[in-house]
């Protein structure tokens, strides 16, 4: 996790354990976006993933992209809400790539 673009949101004065978290893999693809169940509504991956667009972008002069499962409508929504476009691709995931960073 260290040697990757990652970032993460605690509570304040709470435990040391993030309650939502996103890493990227070495060649700039969000490779997990996760939310505890319990802090999920308060607009947390959104942040997570303005910030790793910012943070992939500087690190590797390219916009970052995700692969998304076909029926995780959620992160689906996710992602087009934040103007990411969806690439066809020919197997069960999806290519989203981000859009005018």
């Amino acid at each position: 996790i260290s040697e990757r673009p990652s970032a993460g949101i605690y509570l304040e004065g709470g435990p040391e354990t993030p309650v939502a978290w996103c890493i990227c893999y070495s060649y700039g693809s969000i490779g997990t976006l996760h939310v505890l169940e319990d802090h999920r509504g308060k607009r947390l991956a959104r942040a997570l993933i303005r910030h790793m667009v910012r943070i992939v972008t500087e690190s590797h002069g390219i916009p970052p992209f995700v692969f998304v499962h076909d029926g995780n409508f959620k992160s689906i929504e996710l992602f087009s809400s934040e103007r990411w476009v969806k690439q066809p691709l020919c197997f069960s995931k999806m290519f989203v790539s981000a859009q005018n960073v």
